[in-house]
């Protein structure tokens, strides 16, 4: 099958292969691998990607939709025309003929072929003038699509320096050459685009890896195996290149793509229940307002309905921009994994064909929810019907291929954590993958008001993005900051001197709205009313609280104060602390003093406790308890009190009659409230003494001058506790009127970074706010050294992507510190076991080496989240078993062995100065010796 003429063009050689790996002794030709690659782009452009990013790109281009289409075909069709060099050919073999002088043996294909094609595509007419680059940009497309840009060498544009390069000459550069023609030919390109921006090109990228990920699968290469042709002239390949498009549309569906199609209707179509104010002025407004893409931002009170009003704006947005789907993002992954049965359910009720849903963070896959939705095995032996119905399963079930890594986001529908969207502005291999699956959905982003200046400047970079891309963006908080909003609508906007003036000029009511588009001249804003039997108002008592010697804060006076009423009439308390050390502490208290109770004759009520130091698999059944015994319309009949930290504040359905916390800032503060008397289902079961609603603030010593604790100081900033306990004190006695009060109270609280400006809430403690500014300062430097550029600076695309970069350690969160810890269990014989001295054995590989997805799946499920800086000083005794050295998760487990005493105590490990010994009760203990 060597090369021959055909109408004076040479044919391409067939012995140059393209695929070998899986496929026994074949050879797949690399110009067939091309030709799949280009058709499964012309489907992907017609069927699954967004119309909202065809215009888009299309747009930037100067080009038509249908010629843009072809010219992705091209691309995506070049993409392994850098495989046509003796260093990549010679991996396997070099066909007769073909010389292996002036070669760079260690050149990788994907920079060969950015390499070639900067000549090249400047050659076949694409401008490359000094403000229309399109032919290096197209070069570096290709060259970039295994997930990472690669800077441009600087004499590639020149055809007459590719000698210099190493790619192989003569035959090695004709066969270049004949590939080039045949796409060309085959996919009837149109002439070169006049311009292309970098920031299209970065998601052009993103489609041309993607169209080669489908078409790389070995399952579809063998079967296109027998439809070779036999010789590599032009009719032949056009003929193969026609069945790959008869292929295309299956193997779209096989790997669950397509594009998410919602019944349209108003909310009372969408949701089994009448509409409230909030809801009833966003579906009434908005669909008139929505003419394209723009940003709503909701600001209301917890339990008004903003999820269900997301959904329904997210669909409405969506028609207006023409997204394909729809990615809701959330702080935690305990929140997304709520978030994920909710959003399932409004998808198999809406959605005209099944949508596959997937569930996007760190620990998704050990979630049950979504195994069972998904039709996995899962580890825990429930049957789908345990949680849903077949129905829902078979609708928002995602595929296989879809639940493989980095592909997550590409589905119809997404749920995950915040993290996810924010992995696409951090140079990481593949962020162009993440970048185009997000323009081309509607991105719905929860609890905004729990992002530090770290991850909200991360933020404003995504939202610099997806304004720029044209995708719709719906922001949600129940304590927003002023300024706040007005720093993510300029970035939505483009972050330009307008962008920031138009911003300047928002004025978000609460509870309300606010909607703007970039072609929008201000934004119109909307204030829901409140009936009055929808306020509330909440009753805040101080409860200052001792510190012991070594800076120990003594809640327990305080708590037994508060909860006798409980004790002697029941009902329900949550008691949130700083620390999962305080809160282990607590717990220890108030499980002694209920002893005491029930040693004299009388009840005491039942105790829990929730924090992030609970084994996986624990930590989950604890969260299923709560939310059973605490949400609408819980069992209240027994008197009950949960020990919690910060986990319970942010977006979990649980509601308690009285919410006792240590100070907080001012929204966090307001968020724990909002866990108490959330549901009015509940309100009949409550006790007289909890009639109205009720928060208990432990504060600092001192009162107005508040001595805050070292521990406290170390979570929080010191200036936004003093400004929470000042802005209480100085109430007094008077209630918060819910939402009355919040906006302004939350304002005051966070007057965002005014160096210099006075402020009567921190006299004296001006220190204190210099230190707040200066770690601000700090996170916010961080952050821009760590995110990419945003579409309107960007200028080189491989600053986009770094090599030695991975997602693992990428920082989405300022300085994560976190790992995770295996406790495990030395029996009498030596023996490593899970859960217990008589539990599982720690697994070992399977006869071909590897640990399956049960093995690893019972692992994590027994790890536990710390602090890496708690393990920098352990033993190398305490690394996980060689044999896990190459999975990617248990690879990196910390070993905490636990040992039977004589006294049958059990003791786990020292690392440094501290012991950790996990507790069947109160989970891993950190203890300093």
């Amino acid at each position: 099958m060597g090369a021959t003429r055909n109408t004076g063009q040479s044919a391409v050689d067939l012995r140059i292969w393209g695929k070998a790996r899986g496929l026994g002794d074949d050879r797949y030709p690399v110009v067939c691998h091309l030709l799949d690659a280009a058709a499964v782009m012309r489907v992907l452009w017609r069927d699954s990607v967004s119309p909202g990013l065809r215009a888009a790109v299309s747009a930037d281009l100067g080009v038509s939709e249908p010629e843009a289409g072809r010219l992705l075909e091209l691309w995506a069709g070049l993409h392994d025309i850098g495989k046509i060099t003796p260093s990549f050919q010679q991996q396997v073999a070099v066909p007769a003929g073909y010389p292996l002088t002036n070669v760079d043996q260690g050149l990788p294909h994907d920079v060969a072929g950015g390499r070639w094609l900067a000549s090249a595509l400047r050659e076949a007419g694409y401008p490359d003038e000094r403000r229309k680059r399109v032919a290096k940009l197209v070069a570096q497309v290709v060259g970039g699509h295994h997930g990472c840009f690669h800077e441009p060498h600087p004499a590639a544009v020149h055809a007459e320096n590719r000698a210099g390069l190493g790619l192989g000459e003569g035959p090695w550069d004709e066969q270049r050459e004949a590939a080039f023609a045949a796409l060309r030919v085959i996919v009837e390109a149109p002439d070169p685009p006049p311009a292309m921006s970098p920031h299209t090109a970065a998601v052009v990228c993103g489609l041309v890896i993607l169209a080669d990920w489908l078409v790389s699968q070995i399952p579809y290469i063998k079967q296109r195996l027998p439809d070779v042709p036999a010789s590599g002239d032009i009719p032949r390949l056009r003929t193969f290149f026609e069945g790959s498009l008869l292929q295309a549309p299956g193997l779209l569906a096989d790997a669950g793509l397509g594009r998410l199609r919602l019944r349209p209707g108003g909310f009372s179509e969408e949701f089994p229940f009448a509409p409230n104010a909030l809801q009833s002025s966003v579906t009434e407004r908005l669909p008139s307002l929505a003419t394209g893409p723009g940003l709503l931002m909701i600001a209301a009170p917890m339990g008004m309905g903003k999820t269900e009003t997301a959904f329904h704006a997210a669909r409405v947005m969506g028609e207006a921009a023409g997204t394909s789907g729809t990615f809701v993002a959330l702080p935690t992954t305990a929140t997304a994994d709520q978030m994920y049965s909710r959003f399932a359910d409004y998808l198999a009720r809406r959605s005209d064909h099944p949508a596959p849903l997937t569930l996007l963070h760190s620990m998704a896959w050990l979630s049950p929810v979504y195994t069972l939705l998904d039709g996995s095995t899962g580890t825990g032996g429930e049957s789908t019907d345990d949680i849903a119905s077949h129905d829902l399963a078979a609708r928002v079930a995602a595929t296989e291929w879809l639940r493989g890594a980095k592909r997550g986001l590409l589905a119809q529908a997404a749920v995950g954590t915040v993290d996810q969207a924010l992995l696409a502005v951090l140079p990481l291999r593949h962020n162009t993958v993440r970048m185009s699956a997000l323009a081309q959905k509607t991105v719905v982003i929860d609890e905004v008001h729990a992002f530090d200046p770290y991850m909200r400047d991360l933020l404003c970079v995504l939202l610099r993005w997806l304004g720029r891309l044209g995708a719709p963006v719906v922001l949600l908080s129940a304590t927003l900051p002023r300024h706040v909003a007005r720093e993510l609508c300029a970035a939505y906007l483009g972050g330009g001197a307008d962008a920031l003036g138009r911003a300047s000029e928002l004025e978000l009511p609460y509870p309300g709205w606010a909607y703007v588009q970039r072609d929008m001249a201000a934004s119109v804003t909307t204030s829901v009313p409140v009936a009055d039997r929808e306020r509330r108002s909440l009753a805040v008592t101080l409860a200052p609280v001792a510190i012991a010697k070594g800076g120990e804060v003594d809640r327990m006076p305080r708590l037994q104060a508060e909860l006798a009423a409980l004790l002697s009439h029941g009902g329900c308390a949550a008691v949130i602390c700083t620390t999962v050390d305080h809160a282990q502490a607590t717990y220890r208290a108030l499980r002694d003093w209920f002893a005491q109770e029930r040693a004299h004759g009388r009840p005491a009520p039942e105790l829990r406790l929730l924090h992030s130091r609970f084994p996986a698999r624990q930590r989950e059944r604890i969260t299923e308890e709560v939310i059973a015994a605490y949400g609408k319309g819980g069992d209240r009949s027994t008197p009950s009190v949960l020990v919690a930290t910060q986990v319970i504040e942010q977006s979990l359905d649980v509601d308690f009659d009285l919410i006792i916390t240590d100070l907080a800032p001012f929204e966090l503060l307001l968020q724990r409230a909002g866990r108490g008397h959330r549901h009015p289902v509940n309100d009949a079961a409550r006790p007289a003494w909890a009639r109205t609603p009720r928060m208990v603030v432990l504060t600092a010593p001192g009162g107005d001058t508040p001595r805050v604790p070292q521990v406290w100081r170390y979570v929080y900033p010191h200036a936004a506790l003093v400004r929470a306990q000042r802005l209480l004190e100085r109430r007094g006695q008077e209630p918060i009127v819910i939402p009355d009060d919040v906006q302004g109270l939350v304002d005051a609280a966070n007057p965002g970074e005014r160096l210099g400006a006075a402020d009567p809430l921190l006299e004296g403690y001006e220190t204190a706010e210099l230190e707040s500014l200066a770690a601000v300062m700090v996170k916010r430097q961080s952050a821009n050294l760590a995110a990419i550029d945003t579409p309107e600076k960007l200028k080189r695309l491989h600053r986009l992507t770094a090599r030695d970069l991975s997602e693992d350690v990428a920082g989405t969160r300022f300085d994560a510190d976190s790992q995770r810890v295996l406790p495990c269990f030395v029996d009498a014989e030596g023996t490593y076991r899970l859960g217990g001295f008589d539990g599982e054995e720690l697994p070992r590989p399977t006869g071909e080496g590897r640990l399956t997805r049960d093995q690893r799946a019972a692992v994590m499920h027994h790890t536990v989240p710390v602090r890496g800086s708690l393990l920098t000083d352990r033993s190398p005794a305490l690394d996980p078993p060689e044999e896990w050295s190459t999975d990617p998760l248990l690879g990196r487990l910390v070993l905490l062995p636990h040992t039977a005493g004589a006294d049958g105590g059990v003791r786990g490990p020292a690392i440094g100065d501290r012991l950790f010994t996990l507790d069947p009760e109160e989970g891993l203990l950190i203890r300093r010796r």
